[in-house]
């Protein structure tokens, strides 16, 4: 995983931009392409029926909007170094938005690299770097959870794709 392996590579002395990111990169896209195709398998299908069933009647409720807001939907989803969404997991939303290979695989692509350069980023600052861009994150989380406006009012349909099953 790129989020991790970013860090221990800066550490063990190797050139971040030349080695570092590149290998991370080539590493982390690797089981992507399998995976794309893997979940596109009938027989996959078939075992995970109920499960897609109950995801696709979920996503279907909200809408999935044009193949250009799916694209940049999951790069930007890829491409926050966070857990939980990475590249494996931005596989399985191509996949349940039923994104065409390569616009999924393009996509993919464009976070890992986004949250590579994040990552090398955070790295190199060192830990002032790290503490700064964690301050900064939480202010921001902060401003919005505090807002007077509340956020974003979800529609019903959103609220019953959110809601436990």
């Amino acid at each position: 995983e790129l989020r991790g392996a970013v860090p221990v590579g800066v550490w063990m002395g190797l050139d971040p931009l030349t080695q570092v990111l590149p290998v991370c990169v080539l590493g982390n896209m690797a089981p992507i392409i399998p995976l794309l195709f893997l979940l596109r398998n009938d027989k996959l299908k078939k075992l995970m029926k109920p499960i897609l069933t109950k995801a696709e009647k979920k996503s279907a409720s909200i809408g999935v909007g044009s193949v250009e807001k799916q694209w940049t939907s999951l790069a930007a989803f890829v491409g926050i170094p966070l857990p939980g969404t990475g590249a494996w997991t931005g596989a399985m939303g191509a996949f349940l938005l039923g994104m065409p290979y390569p616009v999924a695989l393009s996509s993919i692509f464009t976070g890992v690299v986004s949250a590579g350069c994040i990552m090398t980023a955070i790295t190199m600052a060192g830990k002032k770097g790290g503490i700064a861009a964690l301050a900064v994150l939480g202010f921001i989380a902060g401003k919005e959870l505090l807002s007077d406006d509340g956020g974003v009012e979800l529609t019903d349909s959103q609220k019953d794709f959110f809601s436990k099953e």
